[in-house]
């Protein structure tokens, strides 16, 4: 799901280890009891639960004989390798892209809009998911100079510094984009969710990628879209240390609440447009729910974000 002008709470103190295992800094991580009961499980089941906010901020082919990998699947998205280092990504509307390396020639048969030159040096990001990955490759102090979301809404600091300096700019808000500003910014790419912009963004000559698909992303794909976002920006190794990350906190999530006694119930939703959406029994969110011990009320509801 997408966070859509929802303001998030400041995580709690126990999720701070799994947060420096996906966003590594030079503090030590405290080894912790494993045995719990009562108030420690509860503390771990946030812990667990902790790895949703970061995830959030956040099937393939065998490689050929050359150790290339002509095609990778990661769910709804696809990236095909071709000659000269030209690639064709597939996004979740289903909508074709091809990335060339900068100054080189593009193919025929291809839009303009559908070009995108790599590795991308300006980019608006509707969602903080989007601009969270951003991060985590490495990238966005370089490449961010839009977001649908004010200042006082982000908690990222470097997106809160840049719009403090001026570089990054809101543009407004998802739903009332003001499209006159955000093509003075003259972005190489646009990460949304929202289809309906695509009409616009096409007469204006922008590359667009829709960032969600007709299913919810399961935990799988939510972990390797980095490495999707990564062929944008040629950080294909800053995405794979992070899944690697990602994964090994996710191991000591099941070591941790593997024998829970309790499973409290658990629901995971958002206000948008007067409506509330929750996330359906086939996503990510619902995965890491049991997986950090808990029961998640809509597991028997299968649909998108």
């Amino acid at each position: 799901m997408n966070p859509r002008g929802v303001k998030r709470e400041k995580l709690s103190k126990p999720t701070d280890h799994l947060e420096r295992d996906l966003f590594p800094t030079d503090k030590r991580i405290p080894k912790g009891k494993k045995s719990m009961n009562g108030k420690k499980m509860k503390a771990s089941l946030k812990a667990a639960l902790g790895v949703l906010c970061a995830l959030w901020l956040l099937g393939g082919c065998d490689p050929s004989p050359d150790g290339k990998t002509p095609f990778v699947a990661i769910g709804e998205f696809s990236v095909r390798s071709m000659d000269n280092g030209v690639k064709e990504l597939r996004d979740g509307a289903g909508r074709k892209l091809l990335l060339i390396p900068r100054g080189q020639e593009a193919p025929e048969g291809y839009e303009k809009h559908r070009i995108v030159p790599v590795p991308v040096q300006r980019v608006v990001a509707y969602s903080g998911y989007d601009t969270g990955m951003l991060k985590v490759l490495g990238v966005v102090e370089d490449v961010l100079v839009g977001v649908t979301k004010e200042r006082e809404r982000w908690f990222v600091p470097e997106v809160a510094n840049a719009m403090d300096r001026g570089k990054v700019h809101h543009i407004g808000n998802p739903g009332a984009v003001d499209f006159e500003r955000l093509n003075a910014l003259r972005p190489e790419l646009v990460f949304t969710w929202d289809q309906s912009v695509l009409p616009m963004l096409e007469e204006l000559g922008i590359p667009c990628v829709i960032t969600s698909g007709t299913e919810a992303m399961n935990l799988d794909t939510r972990i390797r879209y980095a490495r999707f976002m990564a062929q944008f920006f040629d950080r294909e190794k800053e995405a794979d240390a992070f899944a690697g990350r990602v994964r090994k906190a996710l191991t000591r999530i099941r070591n941790i609440t593997r024998h829970v006694p309790e499973k409290p119930s658990v629901m995971w939703g958002d206000i948008y447009e007067k409506r509330v959406r929750v996330e359906p029994g086939n996503s990510w969110v619902a995965q890491m729910v049991e997986m950090a011990g808990g029961k998640y009320l809509f597991d028997d509801v299968a649909g998108a974000s």
